[in-house]
């Protein structure tokens, strides 16, 4: 049994996702409720060299043929891989190759996608031409990550323990949010497979047979324009989805807020697995190494 989600709205979260212009922190802090509900944030990447620069020609000349990961797929739905101990398939080719494979738009039996890729670690030279938002301190960054593919690319309903401001530099991408209060409804994996974050549902054929209280879930969905940031609070459920033939976006992940942790899905570790997840926590929000990570 398929079924189309319809466009209804959780009861607890917002009837839409607010735009506010360059918003100072305090503003942010206000129309987030502390970084507990996502809005979106335009005019900060436009003053980024990165939104002048980063055309296919820019990027091919500074980066040239270094070899880089991306990610595969066989339908464009780039998600973990139950065969494959849960990793997503990858392989190594050159910058050159990707963007060349992008604007020749081939029709062939699989797909890539640069997902989550570490500025710092694998594209250093990129660095200046972004900017760290003011609403993240330099000591609660996590890591930032470039993004790079074409239309149709899906990266499924999960969600995300930091705190993450995607940041939208070429193309579109739609994205279904669900509250952290929606959980119940959204089936994830198991505390203790390797992707507890990650729903099992297929959110566009839904299996309502197998998943009946999908029906129940609601969500809001929001078109990300270029030049714009969203911010997806801790435990929003997000689904994300690419448009256009060039897609380029950079993410940054910044430290939760620790009550942020005792959420919903925080919980079902707290009452399952409470001694790991416990250990998660203190190795996320101390920097010293002294605790390992343990899920």
């Amino acid at each position: 049994m398929n079924m189309r989600v319809e466009n209804k709205l959780a009861p607890t979260s917002l009837n839409k996702i607010e735009r506010i212009h360059k918003p100072t922190r305090e503003e942010f802090k206000h129309a987030t409720r502390s970084y507990r509900q996502p809005i979106i944030i335009t005019g900060e990447i436009a003053d980024w060299k990165a939104f002048a620069l980063w055309s296919m020609d820019y990027l091919n000349n500074v980066i040239g043929k270094k070899e880089v990961d991306v990610n595969v797929s066989q339908n464009k739905i780039f998600s973990f891989d139950p065969e494959n101990e849960f990793i997503l398939p990858y392989k190594k080719i050159q910058f050159t190759d990707l963007t060349k494979w992008i604007l020749e738009e081939k029709k062939v039996e699989e797909y890539y996608y640069l997902q989550q890729s570490s500025l710092k670690i694998t594209f250093p030279e990129l660095l200046p031409d972004i900017e760290i938002p003011n609403y993240i301190d330099k000591k609660l960054l996590i890591i930032t990550n470039l993004w790079i593919g074409t239309g149709g690319n899906i990266s499924p309903l999960h969600w995300d323990l930091a705190q993450n401001f995607l940041s939208q530099v070429r193309g579109r991408k739609r994205i279904l949010l669900f509250a952290p209060e929606q959980t119940s409804f959204l089936y994830p994996f198991s505390v203790n497979s390797e992707m507890p974050h990650v729903s099992q549902l297929n959110i566009d054929k839904p299996n309502i047979e197998k998943f009946p209280k999908f029906l129940k879930a609601k969500y809001i969905e929001c078109i990300l324009e270029p030049g714009e940031m969203l911010f997806i609070p801790t435990f929003w459920w997000h689904q994300v989805y690419s448009l256009e033939q060039l897609n380029i976006a950079v993410n940054f992940w910044r430290k939760p807020n620790f009550q942020d942790c005792f959420r919903a899905p925080g919980r079902r570790f707290l009452l399952q697995i409470p001694h790991k997840y416990l250990v998660f926590l203190l190795n996320t929000f101390f920097k010293n190494g002294s605790v390992k990570m343990e899920i």
